[in-house]
């Protein structure tokens, strides 16, 4: 394989990943401001911390600082304005120290025609916009190497 095949190929797999993450964070950000202009309010408690331990990708060791960590998803129990009682596990998890602590009450919108579409009124966007910075990373990185592959 040349030098160019393979920097074109470098460009493909960069330009794929970094679309496709930037996407699905779109997405992502889109639902969340859909929620928070348009959805149903209710009022939630943290019920539960959910524990999680960061294990190795594999048994051949890793030099990650974070691998060994303990975190925490928060539980929040909530109602639906129709009465349906609901136990939710947000989706990012974060040290004991940075999370919600159980009791914590929280303001949970969510989508009347499908309540297991919800978010925190709290959570915003940004976590989603780091996401949308690294797809575009990606993707420059992949335009630059199939322009070095061309030349």
């Amino acid at each position: 394989m040349s030098a160019s095949q393979i920097l074109l190929l470098l460009a493909s797999v960069f330009t794929a990943a970094g679309s496709v993450i930037g996407v699905v964070a779109f997405l992502k950000i889109r639902r969340v401001r859909f929620l928070l202009r348009e959805g149903s309010t209710a009022r939630g408690v943290v019920s539960r911390l959910e524990e999680t331990r960061i294990a190795p990708a594999s048994d051949t060791g890793s030099t990650s600082r974070s691998v060994g960590t303990t975190v925490y998803y928060p539980v929040i129990t909530w109602s639906t304005g129709e009465g349906r009682a609901m136990e939710t596990r947000t989706n990012i998890a974060r040290p004991k120290d940075r999370t919600l602590p159980v009791g914590a009450r929280v303001e949970v919108r969510y989508d009347r025609a499908d309540p297991s579409r919800w978010t925190l009124q709290a959570e915003g966007t940004a976590f989603w916009w780091l996401f949308i910075a690294l797809g575009a990373l990606f993707v420059a990185l992949g335009l630059g190497l199939a322009l070095g592959g061309l030349s």
